[in-house]
């Protein structure tokens, strides 16, 4: 399948939706998602459209701090760095698939430093005090 430039909204709903479909069907990191059914998944993928095309076109149409849904979630559902890389990746797959340009290497960027960002600071303490407040204390 040719690639083509990443332009346009329509352009983020189709990386989005596939890379969700590849991660989904990954016995890895799929069941994370299992919460999300009906008009929740419909949601998040709207979520997730408005997220990605803030960071990749510079928009301002995302709202929201990822950062907490993510703490929050591994609160429930405990999260490895394994899960992190198998979700780079998926996503860098997806990006190389469907896209090419600057944009799409945007994309990749911004996808990696979220991973390192995330993983650091879902996976240890290393989190501003008023996040400390959601986890959960150990022991």
């Amino acid at each position: 399948m040719p690639t083509k430039l990443l332009e346009n909204r329509a352009d983020i709903e189709l990386l989005v939706n596939t890379f969700y479909d590849h991660v989904r069907a990954d016995p890895r990191i799929g069941y994370m998602f299992d919460h999300l059914k009906g008009k929740h998944w419909q949601a998040h993928l709207e979520k997730m459209y408005r997220f990605w095309e803030s960071n990749i076109f510079d928009l301002e149409s995302y709202q929201g701090n990822p950062m907490l849904a993510h703490i929050k979630l591994h609160n429930r559902q405990p999260m490895s760095e394994e899960m992190f890389a198998v979700w780079l990746t998926h996503w860098q797959d997806t990006v190389h698939q469907l896209f090419h340009g600057e944009k799409a290497e945007k994309a990749l960027f911004r996808a990696a430093t979220i991973k390192d960002l995330m993983q650091q600071r879902v996976l240890t303490d290393e989190l501003p005090m008023f996040m400390k407040r959601i986890r959960p204390t150990k022991g």
